[in-house]
């Protein structure tokens, strides 16, 4: 009972020193305040983070594409795997700080000279037990700050998945509207070619009635060709922004498209607050998920520095042994061993130092 009670005394100990760097958030690089021309209410409307893309776009089509493009988009895919990854990864790393306890069951039978030595004896030996192998007390907080290290990567990954998703809505949104309005400039463009047709048709009658020259004629036909140039780039413009929004969306969309809303009609975006230049900008996700690394890094160069000094491990175990299957549980079976290893660096030919001068880098 005195060794459990040492055990769990040591083991609360464990992790009193942390050599990581305080955490200081950096000095934001916006101002206090919004120039007063420029303020207004910074109470009124709603705050970004609690308004979805939904209550922004109001084209049924566009929605139809955003929501394929969350659900199909590779490179979104492959941030959401990361999250699973760095989540696990937390996992493993945090399960460090607690003992692993094992269980064992072994049963040998050996045959070999009697002690008496005269002729050969066969014996039997059974034992089961319950044990803790290797668990490192962390006095230098080595093991703590590496779990730190795995939580804050992983909650940069989520907020980096966050990111990519409202830049993934961003782009399906510009490159749609872009989509559309190539189709209505089109539009003028066809109209414009007709009427440009229409006037070399006029100007070669007029030309051959002798009624006006051969420069007015030419000129007619410029403006046709100037005309059919631009409509020939508005209609690679809208193939680009179609294959593009195909890219994002994963690929054709699946069923028949709602209609869409023109232009005119697509209404305004709710009234978002001000709020103070520092609070939008803490808001980001990419600046949460930066921060969230430089947290990582200072909990990685708290560990490295603990690799410096001692290394101190318990293992132990209790259990039952015995010759005979029918005696195993007995008292007289009953055994226990518990005992601590240090492992002290002499010698690492710079590894350590290096392992520091990174981690400090990062």
């Amino acid at each position: 009972m005195r060794n459990l009670i040492a055990l769990l005394a040591a083991t609360t100990l464990a992790g009193c020193v942390n050599m990581a760097p305080k955490h200081e958030r950096p000095a934001l690089p916006t101002a206090p305040a919004y120039p007063a021309e420029f303020a207004g209410d910074v109470t009124l409307g709603q705050r970004a983070t609690d308004v979805s893309w939904q209550d922004f776009f109001a084209d049924p089509q566009l929605e139809v594409l955003i929501a394929q493009a969350t659900e199909r988009n590779r490179d979104l895919a492959v941030a959401i795997a990361q999250i699973e990854e760095a989540r696990g990864l937390y996992r493993i790393q945090d399960a460090d700080r607690l003992p692993t306890v094992g269980a064992s069951a072994d049963a040998a039978r050996t045959r070999g000279p009697s002690l008496t030595g005269a002729g050969t004896d066969t014996t039997n030996r059974y034992s089961v037990g319950v044990g803790v192998t290797s668990f490192e007390l962390d006095f230098w907080g080595r093991v703590k700050n590496l779990s730190e290290a795995a939580r804050s990567q992983y909650l940069a990954t989520e907020q980096a998945e966050r990111a990519f998703r409202l830049a993934l809505v961003r782009d399906v949104a510009s490159t749609y509207f872009a989509s559309r309005g190539a189709e209505e400039q089109i539009e003028l463009a066809d109209a414009t070619v007709a009427s440009r047709k229409e006037g070399v048709r006029i100007a070669k009658r007029r030309l051959d009635a002798g009624v006006t020259s051969a420069l007015d004629y030419r000129q007619s036909e410029t403006l046709l060709t100037q005309a059919e140039t631009q409509l020939a780039s508005l209609k690679l413009g809208k193939a680009q922004a179609d294959n593009f929004l195909a890219v994002l969306t994963g690929g054709p969309v699946a069923g028949p498209l709602p209609a869409p809303l023109p232009l005119v009609a697509q209404g305004q975006s709710p009234t978002l607050t001000a709020g103070l230049p520092s609070d939008l900008l803490v808001a980001r996700p990419d600046v949460v998920a930066a921060e969230e690394r430089l947290r990582a890094a200072r909990a990685n160069v708290g560990a490295a520095r603990a690799a410096f000094f001692p290394s101190i491990s318990l293992t132990g175990n209790l259990g039952f042994a015995s010759g005979s299957l029918d005696n195993l549980f007995s008292n007289d079976g009953f055994g226990w061993s518990f005992g601590p290893s240090i492992s002290l660096p002499i010698f690492d030919f710079g590894r350590n130092k290096g392992n520091l001068t990174v981690a400090e880098a990062r």
